[in-house]
């Protein structure tokens, strides 16, 4: 499974217009991943009670920023979805980037969301706190406005 979210990523990276090294890996040099596991228990600072899981890849090329999350098990109607960041001392924090997802029905399952960006400066903020371990995705449904699946971005 794991060969198959690397191939996503460079597929997405692609897709963008990236160009690749002349390494002989193919992959970008300088190209960060992450990814997170997302499900309710990983809600807070109140776990949720559901059966969605998810997973979410998100990479750093330069300044852009390309996510892909994926919705394994059916949740019910997605509204919303984000990257946000966290304080040290905190569980949860502000939207930093908007998924802007396409709005979905009950037992959704599929691509909730891809896409990339190049943030607008201060772009350090944004990349200094995904690569501090800061940030999370949460996935937000009509069920559950407050997010129904989320987990922690980390480095691969």
């Amino acid at each position: 499974m794991h060969v198959s979210r690397a191939v996503a990523v460079f597929a997405i990276v692609t897709a963008v217009g990236v160009a690749c090294s002349d390494n002989s890996t193919g992959i970008p040099a300088g190209l960060e991943v992450y990814t997170a596991t997302l499900n309710g228990a990983n809600e807070a600072p109140t776990p949720v009670t559901t059966t969605a899981t998810g997973h979410a890849i998100v990479t750093i090329l330069g300044n852009v920023i390309t996510w892909k999350v994926d919705i394994d098990t059916p949740i019910d109607s997605i509204i919303a979805g984000h990257i946000h960041r966290h304080a040290a001392d905190s569980v949860s924090g502000n939207v930093r980037v908007d998924f802007a997802p396409t709005p979905t029905g009950i037992g959704f399952t599929g691509t909730a969301t891809q896409g990339s960006n190049v943030p607008v400066p201060p772009a350090d903020s944004i990349l200094g706190i995904i690569r501090a371990g800061r940030t999370y995705v949460n996935i937000h449904t009509k069920a559950h406005p407050g997010g129904e699946i989320r987990g922690t971005l980390v480095r691969q």
